[in-house]
């Protein structure tokens, strides 16, 4: 079950990163002005990272025990 739950985390982290770079490179928020469009992929790359780092902790604490 947690060898399930790691690959989950992984797929959503890269869903992150994958929506961040949607967000900058598609045309179908061309609405929104390139500000906004930069703040929010910033922040799904952000928040990716964070869940990467958080993943590769555990399993560093769970490899320690």
């Amino acid at each position: 079950m947690r060898k399930w739950s790691t690959y989950f985390s992984v797929a959503v982290v890269l869903l992150y990163f994958f929506l961040g770079t949607y967000l900058l490179i598609s045309q179908r928020f061309h609405h929104l002005s390139k500000e906004i469009r930069v703040i929010f992929a910033l922040f799904l790359f952000l928040y990716g990272g964070f869940r990467l780092a958080r993943i590769w902790t555990k399993r560093r604490e769970n490899d320690e025990d």
